[in-house]
């Protein structure tokens, strides 16, 4: 086993060792009576609600996807984006990490024909352009609607998000005004802005996902709130240090709720009702990659 398989492999039991250990932790908190009593109260009508809020906001993805590549002239229908999309997004569910799906993404684009360069930089902006999203939204809500959070944990997300967007904003009018290149058309106006509101859009139907989540284990938090909380939770689990966010996404739940006097349950039981949305909206992606592997 060569040095590269051996830092992946490393990596690998790292992540698989976060998610279960805080998964551990949780559950040895937990009383299991309420937890019971919590899934046996499940309101069904909001679960599928915020099923129908992972649907649209996937399919939003695959059209933010579809108007990168078109700034550069490149046309293909949605319909193939979205299953190319659904399909890196079952494969990211089934096997750890973020990198087998993105490269299967940008496989099937480069088999249509569009450069390899290209390809791999319109799924790193896909993904960029999500977690700008999270910060223009958070850009607003930490000035409304955050005073339950920590003193501490406010200020580390305002230095955090204010500098990110301005960043982002200098890079865009540098790219647009200074530089000719072809290659950094999807960065530039006027092609950057669809891409840009669609992600603030899907990282809305994101929050409207946990607010239902919320309303079927009749959590009584304001709007606001869920603002400020699902985006924190939403870049924290994006990132490959868990799998799937799971762990990471069921802690912080039950970190941020126990600042509104939620106890443990209420937080693990939220993040495993999403963890089972994940697991359902994957199911379209398998089937379209093991149609193509059997045509």
């Amino acid at each position: 086993m060569n040095l590269k398989k051996i830092k992946s492999s490393l990596f690998l039991f790292l992540r698989f060792s976060l998610s279960f250990g805080i998964l551990f932790y949780l559950f040895k908190r937990t009383d299991f009576t309420k937890l019971k009593l919590l899934f046996a109260q499940i309101d069904l009508k909001y679960y599928f609600l915020a099923l129908l809020c992972v649907a649209i906001f996937q399919s939003l993805v695959a059209l933010r996807w579809k108007k990168i590549c078109a700034s550069w002239g490149f046309r293909e229908r949605f319909f193939f984006y979205l299953k190319s999309y659904l399909m890196g997004f079952s494969l990211n569910t089934l096997f750890p990490g973020i990198v087998a799906g993105d490269t299967l993404r940008g496989f099937n684009l480069y088999k249509k024909g569009l450069e390899w360069k290209k390809t791999s930089f319109s799924v790193v902006l896909d993904r960029a352009l999500g977690l700008l999203g999270i910060m223009f939204i958070l850009a607003f809500s930490l000035r409304m609607g955050a005073n339950f959070l920590p003193a501490n944990l406010s200020t580390l997300l305002k230095f955090i998000v204010y500098p990110s967007l301005l960043g982002f904003m200098g890079v865009v009018l540098f790219l647009t005004f200074y530089n000719k290149t072809y290659f950094f058309n999807p960065l530039k106006l006027p092609h950057v802005l669809m891409p840009l509101i669609l992600g603030i859009i899907i990282q809305i139907f994101f929050v409207f996902q946990f607010l239902f989540l919320g309303k079927a284990l009749h959590l009584s938090l304001s709007i606001s709130a869920y603002f400020v909380l699902i985006p924190v939770i939403s870049f924290l689990s994006a990132l490959p240090l868990s799998i799937s966010g799971l762990g990471v996404r069921e802690g912080t739940l039950s970190y941020f709720l126990h600042y509104l006097n939620y106890p443990v349950e209420y937080g693990l039981s939220m993040g495993l009702l999403a963890y089972s949305l994940i697991l359902i909206s994957a199911i379209p992606g398998v089937i379209f990659y093991l149609r193509g592997k059997w045509n």
